[in-house]
């Protein structure tokens, strides 16, 4: 967006530097020049104007900068007071992914239009060290290829606005990405976004709506956290221990959690699936110079109770792409070729909203050895072989398939193959740390006893699933309650007896001799 005319005309170029092809944006307060460089990315020569002739906060905006997200901006270049122009100073930033100036979603499918708003508020509302809100003009801001970030290069002028300002800034850039439409009217007249945007979807219009709405109304959001409930993202608060007092800082995460850090303790795990699936989803350029290939799908294994599904979510939340989860029964149809109709469709919507994020739980369900099929279930074998089909080449549509089983060992052999499924992944009980934090969770707002102590008794709860955790404290507390008191040590002595580990040492030996054959 041109306000101002630029400093530096086309052709133009500083020393040591290629020359200027086009001017991005100049106003008042900086101006952005594109340099003439083939690359994956775009090299962009910042200029940000001293207001009345004072030096900018050098410091204060290259700490912005190595705050935005780095896999959209980094800074290559900050030239001295003596080579930027008078009363400005220079700076050359590398910027990856999609600039949002002249940007048009309005015939974006609803995944996209979710993947932009989440980028949004994350950048908005993630604790960053310095508290400004960012400018979300789009001819400062850019959108990562794979829609999972932003960044801006700028914030607002002036003090940090009221949350609920920062709402209604948010809600109203996004509103302009989504339909073109700089708002202008009142509060209360702004059209719905469904009207506007193809296929913004009337949930998504509503919290925009809401988001919107006349200050004081009561179905109105106003504060991050609520917008954040209203997109289905759950933001870390702050826990109390169990007399009241703040929990120590040592026990919280740092920031708000997102995607795997949701995920208590499990750090192995956790970090496997970064270096096995994330890392090359988000980056395959340096995975296919060596002749890697990108991961089609990964089936996730273990006892009953162990999370899962919930890691599924939080991984499909880590990567930022659109999700689908199915189950049996929404595929399952009394009439023969229908179900197989229905995985067809399944895969093809995900192809659609791609990226996605395909998660089938109970998968032996859906794919059982079509060896051990009877003459009457022949119609099984149709269906195996339609997910086969489906299954190949799933990562050159942007697809990514997540299955998860409790029995590895009735999946077809030829849907484990590597190519479709290429990592087989051990989802066990909840570690120490884990097991500590669900304590916490499930006791937090209860009346605890003065002698519990949650590290000690987490290390006593080896083999203990999550849902028996969960089932475990709830006993303690009926024992409470029947002995009207605080929750005890002795609460939970009687809750144990009651309350065995489902993961026996004999069934975790069978899941581990599982992962070192290999299935």
């Amino acid at each position: 967006m041109i306000k101002k005319r630029p400093t530096f005309p086309t052709g133009h170029s500083l020393v040591g530097l290629p020359p200027i092809v086009k001017v991005l944006h100049s106003d008042e307060r900086c101006e952005l020049y594109r340099l003439d460089l083939t690359s994956p990315c775009d090299s962009i020569l910042f200029l940000v104007r001293r207001p009345s002739g004072r030096r900018p906060d050098e410091q204060r905006l290259v700490e912005w900068w190595a705050a935005q997200p780095p896999e959209v901006l980094s800074v290559r270049q900050v030239f001295s007071p003596e080579e930027s122009p008078p009363c400005a100073r220079v700076a050359v930033l590398e910027l990856r992914g999609r600039y949002l100036e002249g940007a048009s979603f309005q015939d974006a499918k609803e995944g996209a239009l979710r993947r932009l708003f989440h980028s949004m508020l994350d950048l908005v509302d993630r604790g960053l060290p310095l508290q400004m809100y960012p400018d979300l003009d789009p001819s400062l801001a850019w959108l990562a290829s794979n829609e999972s970030a932003m960044c801006t290069l700028l914030p607002l002028d002036g003090p940090l606005p009221a949350e609920t300002e920062q709402v209604r800034l948010l809600a109203s850039a996004f509103f302009r990405l989504a339909t073109g439409i700089a708002l202008q009217q009142p509060a209360g007249s702004v059209p719905p976004l469904i009207r506007w945007s193809k296929f913004g979807g009337e949930e998504l219009s509503r919290v925009v709506g809401r988001c919107l709405a006349p200050v004081g109304q009561k179905t109105g959001i106003s504060t991050l956290s609520a917008l954040n409930d209203a997109l289905g993202r759950a933001r870390t608060g702050k826990l109390t221990s169990f007399d009241g007092t703040a929990v120590p800082s040592a026990l919280l995460p740092s920031g708000r959690s997102h995607g795997l850090d949701k995920v208590a303790g499990m750090h192995a795990l956790k970090e496997l699936l970064r270096r096995e699936v994330v890392a090359p989803i988000r980056n395959p350029e340096p995975y296919r110079r060596y002749g890697l290939s990108i991961p089609n799908g990964i089936l996730l294994y273990g006892p009953p109770g162990c999370g899962k599904t919930y890691i599924a979510r939080q991984l499909a939340e880590e990567l930022g792409h659109f999700f689908v989860e199915i189950i049996p029964s929404e595929l399952a149809s009394p009439y023969v070729h229908q179900s197989v109709m229905r995985i067809r469709e399944l895969f093809d919507t995900a192809a659609e909203q791609a990226p996605a994020v395909l998660f089938i739980d109970e998968f032996e369900a859906f794919v059982p050895p079509r060896g051990e099929l009877g003459g009457h279930q022949q119609y099984k074998a149709e269906e195996v072989n339609e997910f086969l089909a489906h299954l190949n080449g799933c990562s050159d549509r942007k697809i990514f398939v997540i299955a998860a089983t409790n029995q590895p060992e009735k999946i077809d052999p030829a849907v484990r193959r590597t190519g479709r499924l290429d990592k087989l992944i051990y989802v066990g009980p909840p570690d120490d740390e884990a097991r500590k934090e669900m304590l916490m969770l499930h006791l937090e707002g209860r009346p605890v006893g003065a002698d519990v102590d949650v590290d000690a008794l987490a290390k006593t709860l080896e083999g203990y699933s999550a849902s028996d955790i969960r089932f475990l404290v709830d006993e303690a507390a009926r024992d409470a309650l029947m002995r009207a008191q605080d929750i005890t040590r002795e609460s939970f002595r009687s809750a144990m007896a009651k309350v065995q580990p489902s993961v026996t040492p004999e069934i975790e030996a069978e899941y581990r001799s599982i992962e070192q054959r290999g299935i």
